[in-house]
């Protein structure tokens, strides 16, 4: 797992030693202990998965629809609905998602066009077409069938 900064250590936690007499000096337990900590943590970050690949991608934008309809559904607003997190979160998906958006948008008439067009740079719809849903559904619908995504 490639990260932007290195991970942490518990032992970056500790201060450096001040030449202090006051101040307590660590034991050698407790240095072990923090070795043994730095240790298990960097075999459990090795090891981790992030969050989204472990859900299937289907059932993860089933969720985000859901929860993008519930928020926006009674919101005429097209900026408000595309710009909602949910929606974004599936933009964010990328090319794979293209599919099962054509599917839903077909299936359920839900507003993926800015989604579509988003992701693939193409908009398929005819400018005179702006505004008739059917039409807009169809073009889209068509422009997935001719690339084999339906």
């Amino acid at each position: 797992m490639s990260s932007y900064c290195p991970p942490a250590r518990a032992s970056d936690w500790l201060e450096p030693e001040i030449d202090q007499e006051w101040r307590p000096k660590l034991r050698a337990d407790v240095l072990t202990r923090l070795v043994l900590i730095d240790a298990i943590v960097a075999k459990a970050l090795a090891n981790a998965k992030p969050a989204a690949a472990t859900f299937p991608l289907e059932q993860r934008f089933r969720a985000l629809a859901e929860k993008w309809e519930q928020e926006t559904g009674s919101l005429s607003s097209v900026t408000k609905r595309v710009m909602n997190k949910n929606y974004q979160a599936i933009v964010g998906m990328g090319q794979q998602v293209v599919p099962i958006l054509l599917r839903d948008i077909q299936e359920n008439r839900r507003d993926w066009f800015w989604a579509l067009s988003a992701i693939t740079q193409e908009n398929p719809i005819d400018p005179s077409d702006a505004g008739r849903v059917d039409k807009m559904i169809s073009a889209w619908v068509n422009w997935g069938k001719k690339r084999g995504m339906l």
